[in-house]
């Protein structure tokens, strides 16, 4: 029998270049992270900020806490042929996965604050106390709901664009049911130290990262090959986003 997927969500940041232009290259990078070589899945590979579905993405406390659109929204937004769930609070906890696992890889927060302003991590005391917030989630002394709560901070769901979705091939031992989200990296924020699950990090022109891909200088697997391959012929990702 083949391994049941776990529910999982990526995260491709990506930052504009210079002015859009009109030409046939694009006109941002995205971030792109090398996977420590000790990972049983994917170690080595070069991929996306992500990881799996924890069962505090789907309580009622976090799924309360979003903004921009509710689960019934978000069900509507991921329905494909290939969904396997009814749950709409899963549906709507794949952009929670993701807001959590990038703010624990990367040390971006996509939050808002109660006057609904994306929270500016720029400011030296907040970027110290989230600093904080984070080593203590990487050692899994808190949850990333707490820190929700104790901030009074609402997942800000509408900053990730919903792009694509993988599921991994049933020859794998494991496997995943992943959902690819856009967002832009927040001019109120910087990129953290990553987590010791990555070796490396770098911004890269899609157009250049297919190229390396090619002369074996970066390992990808499909998912990401073909979300790069597909984000090489955007030019201006902004309104790409705005049309998904």
């Amino acid at each position: 029998m083949p391994a049941v997927p776990k529910f999982a969500s990526t995260v491709i940041l990506y930052r504009l270049n210079g002015t859009i232009a009109e030409s046939n290259e694009c006109q941002f990078e995205i971030f792109i992270i090398q996977r420590s070589t000790k990972l049983k899945f994917l170690g080595g590979f070069h991929a996306f900020p992500g990881g799996k579905q924890e069962a505090e993405d789907v309580l009622e406390k976090s799924l309360t806490r979003c903004r921009g659109f509710d689960r019934n929204h978000a069900h509507q937004i991921i329905l494909d042929k290939y969904t396997s769930h009814q749950d709409k609070s899963i549906s709507l906890g794949f952009w929670i996965t993701g807001i959590r696992e990038i703010f624990e890889e990367v040390g971006i927060l996509f939050a808002y604050t109660r006057n609904s302003d994306l929270i500016n991590l720029n400011n030296p005391a907040l970027k110290e106390k989230f600093d904080a917030y984070r080593n203590q989630l990487l050692k899994n002394k808190i949850f990333f709901s707490e820190i929700m709560e104790k901030e009074d901070l609402f997942y800000a769901v509408d900053k990730l664009s919903y792009f694509r979705h993988f599921i991994t091939p049933e020859v794998s031992p494991i496997r995943y049911d992943t959902r690819f989200f856009l967002a832009e990296l927040p001019s109120e924020q910087s990129l953290g130290p990553t987590s010791s699950e990555i070796i490396s990090s770098e911004w890269a022109n899609p157009t250049a990262a297919i190229k390396r891909y090619r002369k074996k200088e970066i390992k990808l697997i499909p998912p990401q090959y073909s979300c790069i391959s597909r984000l090489r012929k955007v030019t201006d990702i902004r309104e790409f986003c705005n049309t998904l």
